[in-house]
């Protein structure tokens, strides 16, 4: 409707899709960036002091997911069980980013898979990123705009910003 710019953000085995979806619906799109989920700790979790985790070592720790994993037209039950991949003793779903990261903060029993997250954050909620070669899955963000679209001044600063993030985080 009124919405000029976008970013999608999907696992990359549904690439196909996506790109069939944003061309039929007449957008435009560009790879912002592609990474793997990172997990996401309390400095305080026992798994802070791991030098590798596995999916194995998750197993005994609470996963706070979004509680929205949604891929237009898939079934959820599908888009579930390929989001969610880790075996664990629970789940908790919440859909706002500052509550995961409090729920994560109190309670080192508890884990999330992320995308990168800045170091202003890790320290502000005492948190940890650590790498688990297990999940090898990619994602990628990209941005979206119709095609008939013309990039703004302000979308042109928006999107300088929005590469300053990335590589400040990202790399």
């Amino acid at each position: 409707d009124d919405y000029k710019l976008g970013i999608v953000r999907y696992a990359e085995s549904f690439d196909k899709y996506y790109k069939d979806m944003m061309d039929e619906k007449g957008l435009d799109y560009e790879l912002i960036t592609e990474f793997r989920y990172k997990l996401l700790i309390s400095s305080e979790s026992p798994l802070a002091k791991a030098e590798k985790v596995s999916f194995a070592d998750l197993k005994e720790y609470t996963e706070i997911a979004h509680a929205d994993p949604y891929v237009p037209s898939l079934p959820m039950s599908e888009v579930k069980k390929e989001e969610l991949l880790s075996n664990t003793a629970g789940r908790i779903f919440v859909f706002e980013r500052a509550s995961q990261f409090e729920l994560l903060s109190q309670n080192p029993e508890t884990f999330m898979w992320v995308s990168p997250v800045p170091e202003s954050l890790l320290k502000r909620y005492g948190l940890e990123e650590k790498i688990c070669d297990e999940n090898d899955r990619v994602y990628k963000d990209v941005l979206i705009h119709r095609r008939d679209y013309t990039i703004s001044k302000l979308d042109k600063i928006f999107i300088e910003e929005l590469v300053k993030a990335k590589r400040d985080t990202i790399g």
